[in-house]
């Protein structure tokens, strides 16, 4: 199970969402609420509108020792764009301050490419335990 607390974390609505009826693709927010129990998180706007997303219509960034690595072992090979954002957010995430990864969050979102190198979902997929069945 996971344990993980994300009050207080701020997230990316999917971009590519399809159905939003308050029409947060793409915008950064915080959870004010996070649900153990539950898949639903409820986050707040800049503006100071509140809305209810799933779990899965969430992204968080990475930790920069995460994209750092990645920078490192595939860098050469990836889109200059793609590197020199990569880069900024770790630049960013390197401050260690809230508007700084609100920053780059932003800059993740602008960029789909980059999506899998920075962004993970807001709460890991709870993993269903196997009961082992027998027969005779």
């Amino acid at each position: 199970m996971n344990n993980e607390n994300l009050n207080g974390t701020l997230v990316l609505v999917r971009p590519d969402l399809t159905i939003d009826p308050t029409n947060g693709q793409g915008k950064v927010a915080i959870v004010t609420y996070d649900r153990e129990q539950s898949k639903e998180i409820y986050v707040a706007f800049s503006n100071g509108q509140e809305a209810v997303y799933p779990s899965e219509s969430l992204l968080k960034l990475k930790d920069k020792k995460t994209i750092l690595d990645d920078l490192k072992a595939n860098g050469s090979t990836m889109p200059l764009d793609n590197f020199k954002d990569l880069y900024k957010i770790s630049l960013l995430l390197d401050r260690g301050t809230s508007t700084a990864q609100w920053q780059a969050l932003e800059i993740a979102g602008q960029n789909p490419a980059i999506w899998d190198k920075s962004m993970q979902p807001a709460k890991a997929a709870e993993k269903q335990s196997l009961e082992k069945a027998y027969t005779r």
